[in-house]
């Protein structure tokens, strides 16, 4: 058996999605910008598309969407349309590294909010112009609770929300009250390519921005244009995600906690408690180990698994995230994220705990 433990990192391809992008990179490879009548009805169908989106992520048609290359490619967004720029930011040690690494050159200053053990970030109030937190994190899975981390900035503050995590996964509608850009990405719910900044309208700087979205793609060409067929199966994998959304919860809560059960001995520690997490990600500590070794003895039983996210995949100082929750750098070596599929079974859930188990036991 082969089995892809590692899909927070890219998910496989739906292959009802995979056979619908083929069908639009036939009838949509047009390049949109043009005058002809093919780019116009390409046009309307990414109107369209963005639309059918946001309702199914948000339930609510107050946001419009700009559509990317890629979740990395929404920070290159914020960046080229300068709305982060010389801003006082809030943001915390559990982002995605693109993130921070944008924040850190474009902003005036930066400050990191505390988090938990559990990687619970800790609200901070102050006077930020822009705030930028994950939904769920990469690498531990830690469901953040988002409208409590933005309630004590001032009303002015531009609040990001990578939902890059969640989107497709976990309802999203309770985020969007609090949210006034969110961003995703295909990569992460089956999709192949694109990813979406959805940005609030009627907002006193909402207009301002998408005007230099737009002008960043042209006449700046500082931003690529958008790939008329990856974003049309962008919108497509969430609709069938959101028609799945309950029926596949359920299924991986199932998984998630037999997991736990059958992995329940004194070589693994949980990190996040179970109803803190995502269950699609299942990370734990393994005390006196690498988790970097248990990564390799388990690709050659077939399994394939992240020993943190894959953006930090050659570190050789540890897990970041890790660090920022105060383990010691040892510690942070000793991280194992699992992360599974919309189609993960009871089946390849005993094939993991088993082998996992194995390996463990002859480290």
């Amino acid at each position: 058996m082969l089995l892809n433990c590692d899909q927070a990192a890219a998910m496989r391809i739906d292959e009802d999605v995979l056979a619908f992008h083929s069908k639009v990179c036939r009838i949509a490879g047009t390049n949109q910008e043009a005058l002809h009548q093919e780019a116009f009805e390409v046009r309307k169908a990414l109107e369209a598309a963005g639309q059918e989106l946001v309702l199914d992520l948000t339930g609510r048609n107050d946001f419009t969407v700009c559509f990317a290359d890629s979740g990395t490619g929404v920070f290159h967004l914020l960046s080229a349309a300068g709305i982060v720029k010389q801003k006082r930011i809030l943001t915390s040690r559990l982002e995605h590294p693109a993130l921070t690494a944008m924040l850190k050159r474009e902003s005036d200053s930066l400050t990191f909010a505390p988090c938990d053990r559990y990687g619970k970030i800790l609200p901070v109030e102050g006077e930020f112009d822009f705030a930028a937190f994950t939904a769920v994190q990469s690498e531990l899975g830690t469901i953040q609770d988002i409208h409590q981390l933005f309630s004590g900035l001032p009303e002015r503050c531009i609040r990001f929300v990578d939902a890059v995590q969640m989107a497709g996964k976990l309802p999203m509608e309770e985020l969007a009250l609090s949210a006034d850009l969110i961003a995703i990405s295909g990569f992460k719910f089956g999709c192949p390519g694109s990813g979406a900044l959805l940005v609030r309208t009627q907002t006193p700087w909402s207009a301002k921005f998408l005007e230099a979205v737009k002008k960043a793609r042209h006449p700046e060409y500082t931003l690529p244009r958008v790939f008329p067929p990856a974003a049309l199966s962008c919108a497509y994998a969430l609709h069938k995600r959101k028609e799945l959304l309950a029926e596949s919860l359920e299924n991986m809560h199932a998984l998630n906690s037999f997991l736990r059960q059958e992995l329940s001995c004194s070589s693994i520690c949980f990190s996040v408690p179970e109803q803190e997490s995502s269950p699609y990600i299942l990370h734990c500590r393994l005390p006196g180990k690498q988790g970097a070794v248990v990564v390799r003895q388990l690709s050659e039983k077939g399994i394939m698994a992240g020993a943190g996210s894959a953006c930090n995949a050659e570190s050789d100082s540890g897990s970041p995230v890790l660090r920022a929750l105060g383990f010691s750098k040892k510690e942070s070596f000793s991280g194992l994220r699992l992360s599974f599929g919309f189609d993960f079974t009871r089946q390849e859930a005993e094939f993991l705990a088993e082998n996992l188990l194995s390996v463990l036991k002859n480290y």
